[in-house]
């Protein structure tokens, strides 16, 4: 029995060394690095759609105060060109990113 436990932890080691960080990174479906795609495109397929359903959803919870008739098309374009703008920053939540972009594209005045 040992053994075997030995052997697993073994192979779970040899494991994690052979994952890049990159490999890491990509397994996180939230992350900037996984959403992206869909959001440079609007060719409707699911990663497309997956996007602009996360920017509508995050449109509806707040914190930022664009003007009305701001489409999610031009929302989706702020969110882009936000992110592309911040490589370093692709591992991160992309909801995280997106609402800091809509905050700085247009933010509430009080």
């Amino acid at each position: 029995m040992f053994r075997s436990l030995r052997l697993s932890g073994i192979i779970l080691i040899a494991g994690l060394m052979t994952t890049g960080p990159e490999a890491i990174a990509e397994s996180n479906p939230n992350s900037a690095n996984s959403i992206m795609p869909g959001c440079r495109t609007a060719d409707g397929n699911f990663q497309s759609g997956l996007c602009m359903g996360l920017i509508s959803g995050l449109a509806v919870k707040g914190g930022s105060c664009p003007p009305s008739g701001v489409t999610d098309g031009q929302k989706r374009l702020v969110i882009v060109a936000y992110i592309d703008a911040r490589p370093a920053r692709l591992q991160e939540d992309f909801r995280i990113l997106a609402l800091e972009a809509m905050k700085a594209a247009w933010p509430c005045k009080r």
